[in-house]
């Protein structure tokens, strides 16, 4: 079953790249490494959640596909953020929604939601919406401190 499935994949991306080669623009648009990033995340979301073994995986999935709509975002939407901050929003949305919220493993839960909050309060759109902007300041003064302070936490705690 899995060569079969696998066989179908390799052969649906031949497809995407002979269209793209001979012109196709909708094509041109879907073979983006940014596009493959996605479907690979979203493929490994949904292998994870088929195989009891790799739940882990599930996260992975995740942060690829949120690293690769914010590629595609940036290379294709006019005025898509940019800033750094967003990747660690990223991982920590990932770590969130699949290892808290899905998994139910309260330690990735607030792994992730300490990253989604630092990634939050380190863009610098933050610090203008009122009654916020002392807190961004401060947590962007020293996130490096609370990322220390997270790594001792995993490292340390059983």
């Amino acid at each position: 079953m899995r060569s079969k499935t696998f066989g179908i994949l390799i052969a649906l991306v031949g497809v995407l790249l002979l269209l793209r080669e001979l012109g196709y623009p909708v094509a041109a648009q879907v073979a983006s490494w940014e596009f493959l990033l996605i479907v690979a995340g979203i493929l490994i979301i949904v292998y994870s959640f088929s195989k009891p073994k790799n739940p882990h995986l599930m996260i992975w999935g995740g942060i690829m596909t949120g690293l690769g709509i914010h590629a595609w975002g940036i290379n294709r939407v006019e005025g898509w953020p940019t800033h750094w901050s967003l990747v660690p929003a990223i991982i920590g949305a990932s770590f969130l929604i699949f290892g808290g919220l899905v998994r139910k493993n309260q330690r990735q839960g607030t792994v992730g939601a300490i990253l989604l909050l630092l990634g939050v309060f380190a863009w610098p759109g933050v610090s203008e919406i009122p009654g916020l902007g002392q807190a961004a300041v401060f947590l962007n003064t020293y996130w490096p401190g609370l990322l220390i302070i997270l790594g001792l936490v995993m490292a340390f705690r059983r």
